[in-house]
């Protein structure tokens, strides 16, 4: 026959029920917290809507001229971009620069979904970056700006999906580039710069063709090429623009959004349940941050498969 139990073994049992209790209502708590997106993807590049500041008509006039995207990418980053494209909707203009591997993919992409995207295909290009191969997808990347078959562009990179239509981003984009030259946004990063400086982000750059714009991407590519050992060339693309005397502004927070970037905070959970981890990555949203609204461009969210 079994001894009785203590009141003291009693209470001890209680006093870890009510501990582990509180270890997992904390960890909720903190994951909740941590969460800056939905676990399920978001229609918003479907119909991208209008926050209440954007509903007034600008007020300088939009002289047109063609509007399109240009990515830019090598190896598997190819289908990345081709998926970033697709996303854009019907009627967009795209061009994919890349070496001449990268474009004989493009191609083979563009032949493959041709069933399914025939419409949305027509507008895009598989073009080969004439440029110096010793620098990889950035020597692609900044031949991209200089050899931009549109009067006006909008640079995405290829880890970027686009939330809204290919014509949403040209009614917005158009006018602004009537202003000003070269559109970008704010960077977290500002090494070697005044606290009164921002860098701006090299990831999404909207431009348009003038003279001045053409000079920042010609110092840009002069400086990346002339480097003796690779860099960042966010660094040089500002300091680039700063010498420059084109019209610089920045984009609103919208235009690159990181719905995934937050997801760093759960790098503790790799030791702790990397299958937990592994599936959090995979279902994070796109296109929706609480701390911005909706977005328009999505900097490294999961992209849906085609």
């Amino acid at each position: 026959m079994a001894a009785p139990r203590s009141k003291a073994n009693t209470s001890t049992d209680k006093r870890r029920r009510l501990a582990g209790a509180a270890l997992v209502a904390i960890t909720v708590i903190l994951l909740l917290l941590n969460f800056d997106a939905s676990l399920t993807d978001s229609a918003a590049h479907a119909a991208h809507p209008k926050t209440p500041d954007q509903t007034y008509e600008p007020t300088y006039p939009d002289r047109g001229g063609s509007f399109g995207i240009i990515y830019a990418a090598n190896g598997p980053f190819v289908e990345r971009a081709f998926r970033s494209a697709v996303a854009l909707g019907d009627g967009f203009n795209a061009t994919l620069f890349s070496d001449a591997t990268g474009a004989k993919a493009c191609a083979s992409l563009r032949r493959q979904h041709r069933r399914n995207y025939k419409d949305r295909l027509a507008g895009l290009r598989c073009a080969v970056a004439n440029a110096s191969t010793t620098f990889g997808f950035r020597a692609a990347k900044l031949w991209a700006f200089t050899a931009t078959p549109y009067d006006k562009s909008l640079y995405i990179d290829a880890d970027a999906f686009p939330c809204a239509s290919f014509q949403w981003l040209h009614s917005e984009l158009s006018p602004a580039l009537e202003r000003y030259d070269v559109m970008a946004t704010h960077s977290s990063m500002r090494r070697g710069y005044a606290h009164a400086l921002h860098w701006l982000n090299a990831g999404v750059i909207a431009f348009n063709g003038h003279h001045r714009t053409r000079k920042v991407f010609l110092d840009w590519l002069r400086t990346y090429e002339a480097q003796k050992a690779p860099t960042t060339d966010q660094r040089l693309f500002n300091e680039a623009a700063l010498r420059s005397d084109a019209r610089i502004m920045a984009l609103p927070p919208e235009f690159n959004c990181k719905s995934n970037y937050k997801s760093v905070r759960y790098e503790w959970l790799k030791a702790a349940s990397p299958y937990f981890y592994r599936k959090l990555r995979k279902d994070w949203a796109c296109c929706k941050v609480p701390s911005v609204g909706v977005c328009a461009i999505d900097h490294e969210c999961r992209f849906p498969v085609l």
